[in-house]
């Protein structure tokens, strides 16, 4: 191999990386704009949830009822939202919540969950007060 060749070899190597740059920059910014576009869809989503949960007069509302000396029943109804769920389900369970059967039910916009719930390691047991307790949840995570 002459130097000239090996010269001619590198700027050919040189310019094909410099095509892999460029036609990587363009993927790299056509993904951006997409996940844009996909961030623009999940925000209309969740206000969109909350405006039919509002159309159709559901309010956030929850029930607490006694049916045993450390039994609940629970029905929490509240807007639909990616995550929310879990975050209520961990909220009871740091209340000292046994849940023993659990219902969710979603529709126009809106999530209802009924649950049998055991109080263990103390928890609360008065009524009004997880009444209380579970709607400022319930607007912390909404």
């Amino acid at each position: 191999m002459t130097k000239e060749t090996i010269i001619t070899d590198a700027i050919t190597y040189i310019r094909e990386l410099q095509m892999n740059v460029d036609n990587l920059s363009e993927q790299l910014l056509e993904m951006e704009a997409t996940q844009g576009e996909q961030l623009e869809i999940k925000n209309e989503e969740i206000i969109d949830t909350a405006e039919e949960m509002g159309k159709w007069g559901i309010e956030p509302e929850v029930q607490v009822a006694h049916i045993g000396p450390t039994k609940l029943w629970i029905k929490v109804v509240c807007q639909k939202k990616r995550g929310g769920f879990t975050k209520l389900m961990e909220a009871m369970n740091v209340l000292g919540f046994d849940l023993n059967d659990t219902s969710v039910t979603a529709s126009k916009g809106a999530l209802l969950v009924t649950s049998s719930v055991e109080v263990v390691h103390g928890g609360l047991t008065e009524a009004n007060q997880i009444r209380d307790i579970l709607l400022e949840i319930i607007h912390r995570i909404y």
